[in-house]
């Protein structure tokens, strides 16, 4: 049976090494041994003298993160690195046989990256720290689950699920950075504005990160469009609403309060999608004058 042993009361360094030894470090089929998917966790007080726990790589069947000052602990060290990067490159050199998904690889990348920033205090903003948003990031709610009288494994699980999710939307968000180099481009009267068919909803708020008053995506699947322009801009699309409704009144669409948001697909409520297609939406946006 393998076994991943961290500290007590782990932190988010170490729920990440142990979600990405489950998750990334399955045992070769031709080792004829299960992988790491099952492996028991167990936890252990971390040692305070600075010497090597007895016997912490000696099996290779239990591995210690982020405690024992082994090979996958960095706290015998004052190098910029965390524990989840050392299991990440552990890792990489264990599957050098096999593949991961470059969307994967990408994206673990750049989690351990955020990780090991949070681990070496690296991640604070303090101007930022004072408002409540900063409650919501996931090494503060890791806290808040350690508070809540859940055992270790327990915390492990819940923080695991976390970073699930995390991997998720960074994926998506890549894919978003590849698919904005196909989508079309085009000027609005309130600025600049980004258009593609995707399903990749993740598109709508990496084109509004990326300056652009006004996105725009088109379910290549259901041909449902989604319409967002940026809360700072002046945009206002009553009467792209207005010629959407008289040109196809048969789909349903909603325009929010704001003026900002337009929708023809929502994830509430079953909307019938527009027959428009991308482009004609496109031209009437653009129009500086919309009849």
């Amino acid at each position: 049976m393998k076994k991943i042993i961290t500290h007590i009361n782990p932190d988010l360094d170490a729920i990440c090494s142990v979600w990405l030894i489950k998750k990334f470090l399955p045992a070769s089929p031709n080792r004829g041994e299960p992988g790491w998917q099952e492996a028991e966790v167990g936890f252990v007080e971390a040692t305070s003298s600075g010497e090597e726990m007895a016997g912490v790589d000696d099996n290779p069947n239990i591995l210690y993160v982020d405690v024992g000052r082994g090979k996958l602990d960095h706290h015998q060290t004052n190098e910029y690195l965390s524990a989840s990067k050392l299991v990440w490159d552990f890792i990489r050199n264990e599957r050098k046989s096999e593949n991961v998904a470059p969307l994967d690889e990408k994206a673990v990348e750049r989690l351990v990256e955020v990780v090991t920033q949070i681990d070496n205090a690296r991640d604070l903003n303090w101007k930022e720290v004072k408002k409540d948003r900063y409650s919501f990031y996931l090494h503060i709610l890791i806290e808040g689950l350690r508070e809540l009288s859940l055992d270790d494994l327990s915390v492990v699980k819940e923080g695991s699920l976390m970073l699930e999710t995390i991997l998720i939307n960074l994926k998506n968000k890549i894919r978003a950075e590849e698919e904005m180099k196909q989508a079309i481009k085009f000027q609005t009267p309130w600025g600049k504005a980004v258009a593609l068919k995707t399903g990749n909803k993740h598109f709508l708020y990496f084109g509004e990160t990326q300056g652009y008053v006004l996105v725009m995506v088109k379910d290549p699947e259901s041909g449902g469009v989604r319409i967002y322009a940026r809360p700072d801009s002046k945009v206002d699309l009553s009467k792209a609403y207005d010629k959407v409704k008289k040109l196809d009144p048969q789909s349903d669409w909603f325009l929010h309060s704001s003026k900002r948001l337009l929708l023809n697909n929502a994830s509430v409520i079953k909307m019938k999608p527009t027959k428009l297609s991308l482009a004609e939406i496109i031209e009437i946006i653009k129009e500086r004058k919309i009849k």
